[in-house]
């Protein structure tokens, strides 16, 4: 497996563009979530003391003698792409989906620029779970960072919810700060 990691860094070390890097072989600042289940979003202020390496997209926390199933696992969703701080190039927006091995589930977004050929973590987003302001979508316009959550006032059951929250984050002096009001709409196709 080493060599797959090599790789990945030598590939980020000469890169011209956040595009160019292997974020399925990656390895991210990471602090295991502490008991309990999110009920809400937050940017996350500490620095992360260890990493995990996702291999093919995926990390499980297996231990040895763990079944294959029902243990922790962190997986990558998606890779949004776009300019949000206004220098013309683009940042990436990862997406990782951390699963208990249980019902409870949440994710965790990383948003990195390219800093002299090498991806440069800006900011970590974790979300609440599921119905409680679990990350639904991901967008870049004009700057800004567009996220929707799932609405808890609007909760069907644990696992859903038919309403979501809007927030809009521009990256202001070295930080993600929320601008404008928050939006709420209800889901066209409810997740339940």
């Amino acid at each position: 497996m080493l060599p797959v990691v090599l790789s990945a860094a030598l590939a980020a070390d000469s890169a011209r563009s956040i595009r160019q890097i292997d974020f399925k072989n990656y390895a991210y600042a990471w602090d295991q979530p502490g008991y309990g289940v999110p009920s809400t979003w937050h940017w996350i202020k500490a620095r992360a003391r260890t990493s995990v390496t996702l291999l093919d997209g995926i990390h499980n926390f297996s231990f040895d003698g763990d079944p294959p199933y029902g243990v922790p696992s962190l997986e990558l969703l998606s890779i949004t792409y776009g300019d949000l701080d206004g220098d013309g190039r683009e940042e990436a927006v990862v997406d990782l989906l951390y699963s208990t091995g249980g019902t409870a589930n949440w994710h965790y977004l990383y948003v990195y620029a390219i800093d002299h050929g090498a991806p440069r973590l800006l900011a970590r987003l974790e979300s609440g779970s599921r119905a409680d302001g679990g990350l639904l979508r991901i967008a870049i316009q004009n700057r800004k960072l567009s996220l929707d959550f799932a609405d808890e006032r609007k909760r069907v059951a644990d696992c859903c919810s038919d309403g979501f929250i809007r927030v809009a984050y521009g990256w202001r002096e070295h930080r993600f700060v929320e601008i404008g009001p928050r939006e709420y709409g209800v889901l066209q196709i409810p997740i339940h």
